[in-house]
């Protein structure tokens, strides 16, 4: 009987056995037929899972003839397909329009963003291109995490952006290294790069960037410009014409208000002669009735000097197309920026051209040309952007600019009067820069081993800088009662000439053998190869003096004196040789790993200890592609833990530091004759090297429910070896620490230390619903750093100590008050010479006094802690617009106007000071000087620490595209007619200035708001 029942429950599991074994297979391609390799194919329900081979192909083993396969890869809409029966199904996947582009931007090459395990940022071409700011720099702030861009100015041809990657991390250079098609440092770098010519930017900002050694410890910013494509040409033109206007600039006191506060300033040095001194009630009153307006105009010189509105234009021409074997993009382009300046000498003016050639000259040898130049032609007054600002800022609002009859004013001091020094009066200061860069790339791909191939670049940059300052005397007019105008002359009686040209030569070399293979589930990815470059400099310049005439301003035709001409040059050599390389292995591209290795030989170092080895190791677990992960959390499309750790140098340091250095900076009398002496400038540091960053990173980011998107990010870098003086703790009676003014004679070491961290989120959102899709996401960074060691004095407190707190931060006495009332005075201890209205000091250390040993080190500094961005974006039909804001915090800034008798003041202190009929003001009483000030320089203090914190409307676009119908009439592709704008609106507790400056008296050319209106034609 048991043997009876035995038989029934065989069968059942044998039936049940083959009903387990039913193979389907296939091949997945897509939408072109071309075959996918590396597709999830998924039996839904199980953790039974086959990828594609190398053809798309695919074979799985289903349990039901009636189960559902899940076919997945990025970049692709997930398909799922019921077998009914069948067990040959092929699939065709369709492109996902919301998914990430499939392909990033690496350290030399490229990578699938499913595999890549560093932490990489991107932007693409277009959203640059929706800036109508003329630097490429700034276009990129608030766009992604882990930047950091700070624009300190606007003015034409100078308004390039500080770029941080993650914040500050050395007491030395932290600038970022750029990266142009691949080639390192290229001569002419990012900022005036033509954005419609840009295809894509990419950061590396933790051990990705190993691969560039020991100049990625700041971080590497990756260029890549358009290439050509197959297809008809497609010619688009491209014109914007700008509108630029200041930020934000103060208000300062009209004449009436300042001529009280001169008079209060006699008064608190003579007390005795009462609040009359110099102007009298009379007097006041002509001010500010302005019945008078030759002998008491009240003058608005920001009005006099400035104009409202600046203009600036960018057109660009380009042409793409190409044949299955030859591809081509080639661009011109032309860039105008005004100064803004009235009848103002200022001006940018830049023309630029772009080819790019890619040829196939076998189906396994192709090679690609780059040709790229441009011309940057700058012109501005003798007066640089600072002091014009400076003088205008200060100007007497009782002197007027010009006087009834149309002549200027003698000004200020000198005769500097500031409707004159930002024109061509004083001459003009012309500036030319030439920029070429060519570069020839080649790949041959070697048939004895599949995936193996040898590519290469060569590229030559040139770079020319010629500049002509001429300089030459101009009139003013100090009125003398009367009729009677006296000239007065600014300046020299006679003309001088300052000529320069510095020419730079950038060539390097590259070549790399490459193994791209899939082997069954296994990926690889590899390369090795060698770099060296040279960077050649030459500079020469001359000078003339006491021109005869101001109609020849050339060399040739100055003076001929022995002190009326002058003329120096040099020039120098720096090398570097390389050898580079990277592998990256990938299970099932669910497993990821990857390893760089760059050993770089500088020549800033001796021979001796050239050389240095720069390793990184990343690695990342896509846990989405786990069967039991989707089973589990099903709303999760994508998802990727990754870490990384890499030891990356900074070798951007002064030259020939090993040895002594010299100079012919000395002379000498020896019998009536003079002689030049040489002098040692700088001790050698025969044991110089790199800094060192050990930079770690973890990272999480992923799809969920198909619409979302989102990283998060901690990094952690510990810089040592950062090249400082060790002159704090060396005894100036060694004579060897400042012989020769600021710059010490006691060599360079390799001993400071800083520690950077923080994190870096993201979280985006798009969806689309018929002709109106949308997109929101926003992006922060909280990076700190602090100073491990810097040498310092030892007998300096800790509370004062750079030590243990971040770079940039200011040493400055706390304020508690303002003193109001002579109990006031009594009770706290204050300076000598302290004065009702002065700023009350925070006694710190409470020893009855107010000395240095109050002052205390601040938390923050210049750099912003915080950055942040949030990105809007709609279309709907032809319509679309896209918003970004852009923000900071944790941020301070110290701002100390020079004012007094020396200048204005914003109307802000002017309005709100202490005085003896305003006693409850928020600001410390007038003084002859703030700079020498008791509630000024003389105790530079917390009160002068503005939050620099603020919120933009970075940018906005605002685009129509005419109907498809009616563009095919006037055979057109397409034409687009925008509007944007960059600096659109400000909102910060700083009322005087603009928040992102870092100058120390507010007195720079602004920042800009640009309003924009363009069109874009292709045909």
């Amino acid at each position: 009987m048991r043997y009876i029942l035995a038989f029934p429950l065989f069968i059942l599991s044998l039936t049940a056995a083959f009903a387990q074994s039913i193979s389907v297979q296939g091949k997945v391609t897509d939408e072109s037929g071309t075959g996918l390799p590396g597709v999830t194919v998924l039996l839904k329900g199980s953790s039974v899972a086959a990828p594609t081979d190398a053809e798309g192909n695919y074979a799985i083993t289903v349990t039901a003839p009636n189960d559902v396969l899940v076919f997945s890869f990025i970049g692709f809409l997930t398909q799922e397909i019921p077998l009914n029966n069948r067990t040959t199904v092929n699939v065709q996947l369709s492109s996902d329009a919301k998914a990430l582009d499939e392909v990033v931007v690496v350290g030399y090459g490229t990578q699938r963003k499913a595999t890549v395990t560093g932490s990489i940022s991107e932007v693409g071409g277009e959203a640059i291109n929706r800036s109508p700011q003329p630097n490429v720099s700034n276009a990129i702030a608030g766009r992604v995490s882990g930047v950091i861009i700070n624009n300190r100015g606007g003015e034409p041809g100078y308004d390039g952006a500080e770029v941080r990657v993650r914040g500050l991390a050395t007491t030395g250079n932290n600038d970022v290294l750029i990266v142009v098609d691949g080639v390192p440092g290229q001569i002419g770098g990012l900022d005036r790069l033509d954005p419609n010519d840009i295809e894509s930017i990419t950061v590396l900002k933790d051990a990705s960037a190993a691969v560039y050694g020991n100049r990625a410890a700041n971080g590497v910013i990756l260029v890549t410009t358009k290439r050509g494509t197959t297809g008809k040409p497609t010619v688009s033109y491209n014109y914007n014409q700008g509108f630029s206007s200041p930020t934000r600039l103060p208000e300062f006191a009209d004449a009436a208000t300042y001529a009280t506060i001169l008079n209060e300033i006699d008064y608190y040095n003579n007390t005795a002669g009462g609040l009359n001194q110099r102007y009298t009630a009379e007097e006041l009153e002509l001010f500010r009735n302005g019945s008078d307006p030759l002998n008491y105009p009240n003058t608005n010189w920001l009005k006099e000097v400035l104009n409202p509105v600046a203009l600036q234009n960018r057109q660009s021409l380009s042409v793409n197309g190409g044949t299955e074997n030859v591809r081509y993009y080639a661009s011109l382009g032309t860039l105008y920026q005004d100064g803004l300046y009235k009848n103002g000498a200022t001006e940018y003016r830049q023309y630029n051209f772009r080819t790019n050639l890619d040829a196939d000259i076998t189906d396994r040898f192709n090679v690609g040309v780059s040709l790229s130049g441009r011309q940057e032609d700058r012109q501005f007054p003798q007066y640089g952007a600072g002091g014009i600002f400076w003088n205008t800022y200060r100007a007497y609002p009782f002197i007027p600019a010009r006087y009834p009859n149309g002549l200027p004013s003698a000004g200020v001091e000198g005769g500097i009067n500031p409707i004159m020094i930002g024109t061509d009066a004083a001459g003009l200061n012309n500036n030319q820069r030439l920029i070429f860069n060519g570069i020839l790339k080649a790949r041959y791909d070697l048939a004895f081993v599949e995936g193996l191939s040898v590519d290469g670049f060569y590229s030559v940059d040139k770079g020319q800088n010629f500049s002509k300052s001429f300089t030459q005397p101009y009139l003013v007019y100090s009125y003398e009662g009367g009729d009677t105008y006296r000239p007065v002359t600014v300046g020299e009686p006679n003309a001088s000439l300052f000529q320069a040209q510095e020419n730079t030569t950038l060539v390097t070399s590259n070549i790399k053998l490459n193994l791209n293979r899939q082997f069954g589930d296994h990926g690889i990815g590899a390369f090795i190869g060698y770099e060296q470059s040279e960077n050649r400099l030459e500079h020469f310049e001359a000078s003339r003096r006491n021109f005869p005439t101001p109609l020849t301003p050339e060399l040739s035709q100055g003076g001929t004196g022995e002190n009326d001409r002058n003329n120096a040059g040099w020039s120098w050599v720096f090398t570097r040789r390389s050898y580079l390389g990277r592998v990256n292995y990938n299970y099932k591209e669910k497993y990821l790993a990857e390893i760089q290795m760059r050993v770089d030989g500088s020549a800033n170092f001796p021979r001796n200890s050239r050389y240095g080895y720069f390793p990184g190791i990343s690695v990342g677990w896509r846990l989405s592609e786990e069967a039991w992960f989707r089973n589990s959390v099903p709303f999760f499309d994508d998802l990727k833990l990754r870490a990384s750790y890499g030891r990356l140098g900074n070798d951007n340091v002064g030259s020939n530091q090993f040895i002594n250095n010299y100079a012919f900076d000395n002379r000498y009398v020896i019998g009536g004759v003079v002689h030049p002496g040489i002098n040692l400038i700088k001790l050698a540091n025969p044991n110089i090297t790199w800094e060192v960053a050990q930079k770690t990173d973890i990272g999480l980011n992923g799809n969920f429910l198909k619409d979302f998107s989102f990283e998060f990010i901690y990094f952690q870098q510990k810089r040592k070896d950062i090249l400082a003086n060790r002159n704090a703790s060396v005894p100036n009676v060694t004579g060897i620490v400042n012989p020769y003014g600021s710059d010490p004679l006691v060599p360079s070491e390799n001993i400071g230390q800083v520690d950077n961290n923080g994190i870096e989120a993201t979280l985006g959102y798009s969806k689309s619903s018929g002709d109106f899709k949308y997109n929101i996401s926003g992006n922060i960074t909280y990076a700190t750093n602090k100073i491990v060691f810097r040498d310092e004095a030892p007998e300096v407190l800790d509370y004062q100590r750079e030590t243990g707190r971040p770079m940039n931060s200011y040493l400055l006495y706390k304020t508690i008050g303002i003193f109001r009332t002579q109990e006031d005075l009594d009770n706290y201890p204050h300076p000598s010479g302290t004065k009702l209205g002065d700023l009350i000091y925070e006694d710190h250390n409470r020893d009855g006094q107010i000395t240095a040993d109050d002052m205390v080190r601040t938390e923050l500094g210049n750099i912003p802690q915080i950055v942040y961005g949030v990105n809007l974006g709609a279309e709907y039909k032809n319509f679309d617009i896209s918003v970004l804001f852009q923000g900071q915090g944790r941020v301070r800034q110290y701002v100390l106007p020079d004012v007094g008798i020396s200048g204005n003041y914003f109307n802000s202190w002017a309005e709100n000071r202490w005085s003896p009929a305003n006693p409850g003001g928020s600001y410390p009483r007038v003084d002859t000087r703030s700079g020498s000030s008791v509630s000024g320089g003389l105790f530079p203090s917390d009160f002068w620490l503005y939050n620099t914190a603020f919120v933009r409307l970075k940018n906005v676009e605002l685009g129509y595209n005419l109907p498809t119908q009616l563009m095919s009439k006037i055979k057109l592709q397409n034409l687009r007619i925008y509007a944007n704008a960059f600096n659109l609106l400000t909102f910060s507790k700083v009322k005087d200035f603009d928040p992102e400056t870092n100058s120390g008296n507010a007195q720079f050319y602004p920042q800009q708001r640009i309003v924009n209106l363009g069109v874009n034609v292709r045909f």
